[in-house]
């Protein structure tokens, strides 16, 4: 079942996810690939995509089976509707100087703008810091439109790579953004 339409400021509270909000977490990460990298990846890619073969793809096993030390974290509106989502991880590839890593962030594109992906990112910074991680990297699309958004929040240009999508089917360039100290961030 498709979201209604959030336009406006939209409610919501974190919380961690459970297994029951992966259907709506699928759907929020497909609906905001499409809407947001129309022109970056391939319209036919974009257009395959559903909730199914989200899921089936490999995104469901993070609830599943978490990995070791990481957890997930969603908005939702008073009637349990997820707008959003994000994953607060060790770092996917060995990293010197970050111990954390925030290895998704995603808000449906209806509801962007209002603050929820700011909260998201509050709440798995805290985490990773009750969890003895003090700083934390995150990976974009180069072009992902958005990425500003990380530099507003006070993350600072690592590097860049090209690496594999599964969604392009493609490798991709990308950028990271890194804080070397969550403990602003996490108190905002």
């Amino acid at each position: 079942m498709p979201p209604a339409d959030l336009t406006g400021p939209t409610p919501a509270v974190v919380r961690a996810a459970v297994p029951s909000d992966l259907f709506g977490m699928a759907r929020v990460h497909v609906d905001t690939w499409r809407a947001n990298y129309r022109g970056i990846i391939p319209d036919e890619r974009l257009n395959e995509l559903t909730v199914e073969s989200d899921i089936a793809g490999g995104f469901g096993s993070r609830l599943g089976k978490p990995w070791p030390g990481a957890t997930q974290f969603v908005a939702v509106t008073p009637d349990e509707r997820v707008v959003g989502f994000s994953l607060a991880c060790d770092p996917q590839e060995p990293e010197k100087e970050f111990t954390g890593e925030l290895g998704a962030l995603y808000v449906h594109p209806s509801c962007q703008r209002q603050g929820i992906g700011t909260a998201l990112v509050e709440e798995s910074t805290r985490y990773l810091l009750d969890t003895g991680r003090t700083s934390m990297i995150v990976w974009v699309l180069e072009q992902n439109p958005f990425r500003r958004f990380y530099e507003r929040l006070g993350g600072t240009l690592v590097r860049r790579r090209v690496a594999p999508s599964r969604i392009a089917r493609t490798a991709l360039p990308e950028v990271s953004y890194g804080w070397t100290d969550l403990r602003p961030l996490a108190r905002r």
